[in-house]
């Protein structure tokens, strides 16, 4: 990846099959260029909610940028599939650096600003991720599998676990990206997962990434029993956090009242 930044007067072949779609071979390398170029914030900010709502100024520098560095048999046809594409790393790169930022309150999410990320950017990035949060709590939207695979597998930092884990992740990226534009294009068609289209269809009896001895019927039936206690999980948090801080004030009297019997001994 870092060698292709490096690539003067030469540019990288992407090579695409029959459907449009990036061929194994390049898609890796390519995949993971366009998640660094994704972290460039000044051709592509993070203070936008939706890849749609950038500005087609930028998704114009973005293109140049990469078509100075690879080359494609059709650029005219391959450029809605690229930029598609680079929208999903950007989308990704926002969750990695609000997982690794993210505070209670959004005066501490202020306070909390990377150094490599303006000041303007951050504060309106912020302001997003609350109001998006209200209304994730609204829905109750839960994350599909790949995004649950991707989101274990990546550190806190935003790189992944293993090399292993990366190539799987642009997998899943390039799928997730390939399925919105199917669902765009196909209203009548059944829910893409990309998960499932990776790592194929589920054995018989068996739910990956739920660990062992889960069954299909168990693990719907556990989703749904999930939504309705999510209330009760979260007034226990509350009781919890009450109980906390009244341990804490008696901790603290007693340890006034233990060291001044102590020193009225001596």
């Amino acid at each position: 990846m870092f060698q292709v930044w490096g690539l003067l007067n030469r540019r990288v072949m992407v090579d695409f099959n029959r459907r449009g779609q990036v061929i194994k071979d390049s898609g890796g390398l390519f995949g993971s260029w366009l998640g660094s170029l994704s972290n460039d914030l000044n051709i592509l900010p993070i203070n936008y909610t939706d890849w749609r709502k950038v500005p087609n100024y930028r998704k114009e520098m973005a293109w140049k940028v990469i078509q100075k560095k690879f080359w494609f048999d059709n650029p005219r046809r391959r450029k809605k599939y690229v930029l598609s594409a680079l929208g999903v790393r950007c989308r990704d790169l926002k969750q990695r650096i609000w997982m690794k930022y993210r505070r209670n309150t959004i005066e501490e999410a202020f306070e909390a600003r990377p150094g490599l990320i303006p000041e303007d950017q951050w504060k309106e990035f912020v302001e997003m991720q609350f109001t998006d949060k209200a209304k994730e709590e609204e829905t109750g939207k839960e994350p599909n599998r790949a995004e649950l695979f991707i989101a274990s597998r990546t550190r806190s930092d935003g790189s992944l676990l293993s090399n292993e884990a990366r190539i799987t992740v642009d997998k899943l990226s390039q799928v997730m990206t390939e399925n919105i534009q199917d669902e765009a294009s196909n209203t009548e068609s059944r829910p893409y997962d990309a998960f499932e289209q990776v790592f194929g269809s589920e054995p018989t009896g068996r739910v990956r990434c739920v660990g062992r001895g889960v069954t299909p019927s168990k693990y719907l039936l556990d989703q749904e029993s999930v939504i309705s206690s999510n209330a009760e999980i979260l007034e226990l948090k509350t009781r919890l956090k009450g109980l906390e801080d009244k341990l804490e004030i008696v901790t603290d009297a007693l340890f006034v009242l233990v060291k001044s019997k102590t020193e009225g001994r001596y």
